[in-house]
């Protein structure tokens, strides 16, 4: 296998495991997390090689979503600046129930600053830095438009403790289930999400953008193969079961043994008598468990790849 079509191979594992993962959400988001799981696989490629492998990846997907249309801003009879003024031309005749409620409407809108509790410094209503493009598509946002500084401080104590929480979950639930996998978080203090969150969002220098997502990273793989593995665990599981108390199987097991003077029937049925008092629900519990990480190893790892997430 070529060096391009192995590289769309392992990447077409992914990209299956991304669709399958967010199989639920909009066409436009699935497909930008698909966008970003090649944009991602590109930068191991250099710019020299990269035309042949997109065509080998291509090949393997025949078809794709179109692109989402383009954001259209709204037709304003009125410019910005005289809104404000017809506004403040307004506000002697309004009610205070009405100044606050247009009042938390800009708030929201990001064109004024949330009110500083008591004792607490004043926060700029956007932050000093411009919004990243990246940022911009996925939020929805036009490039004209800013972010109040408070309302991304609280989405990210939310978002952060969404993550540890779901990293900490993750990590242990695979553990347990498979704890001679291939497929580990790397050890050390870098290596937690907790204790890296911090200092890089303070602007340490010894944690970067890319040890970031590398974190992030192997957490998303790990749980979007559990998520993924569980759609086909069931199957799998019962069809492995089924062959081992199927009558063929029992039959087998029972001519392997000696027994002259008892006829087949009879020896086929003791047979299965002791292979059915041989299962129990820890038993079962067990095989569950290891069709699992079977099944999510393989989505992780991506079949026919030579490598993964170690």
């Amino acid at each position: 296998m070529s060096e391009d079509a192995e590289w769309a191979s392992g990447l077409g594992a992914q990209l299956k495991l991304v669709q399958a993962s967010f199989a639920e959400d909009d066409p436009v988001t699935r497909q930008q997390y698909i966008s970003d799981e090649i944009a991602r696989a590109l930068k191991t490629v250099s710019p020299s090689k990269r035309r042949s492998y997109l065509q080998a990846l291509a090949g393997r997907f025949p078809s794709w979503e179109g692109a989402p249309a383009p954001k259209v801003k709204p037709t304003l009879e009125l410019s910005p600046e005289e809104l404000v003024n017809r506004l403040v031309e307004a506000a002697p005749y309004l009610t205070i129930a009405q100044r606050r409620a247009m009042a938390e409407q800009l708030e929201g809108a990001g064109l004024v600053a949330s009110r500083p509790a008591a004792g607490a410094a004043p926060a700029s209503a956007a932050a000093s830095e411009p919004i990243p493009e990246e940022l911009q598509r996925k939020l929805g946002l036009d490039p004209d438009q800013a972010l109040s500084q408070v309302r991304v401080l609280r989405l990210i104590a939310v978002l952060i403790e969404f993550s540890v929480t779901l990293d900490q979950l993750a990590w242990n639930v695979w553990k347990q289930i498979a704890p001679k996998s291939i497929v580990r978080r790397d050890g050390g203090a870098e290596s937690d999400f907790r204790r890296i969150a911090g200092p890089y969002l303070a602007g340490d220098d010894e944690v970067s953008t890319a040890q970031i997502s590398q974190v992030v990273d192997k957490t998303r793989q790990l749980i979007a193969g559990l998520l993924a593995g569980m759609g086909s665990t069931g199957e799998a599981f019962a069809r492995q079961f089924l062959t081992r108390i199927s009558p063929g199987a029992i039959k087998e097991k029972a001519d392997a043994e000696s027994g002259f003077f008892v006829g087949p029937e009879q020896k086929c049925w003791r047979k299965y008598l002791e292979v059915f008092n041989d299962i129990n629900g820890p038993m079962i519990e067990k095989e569950i468990a290891e069709v699992l990480a079977t099944q999510a190893e393989e989505l992780i790892l991506g079949k026919g790849r030579q490598g993964g997430v170690a």
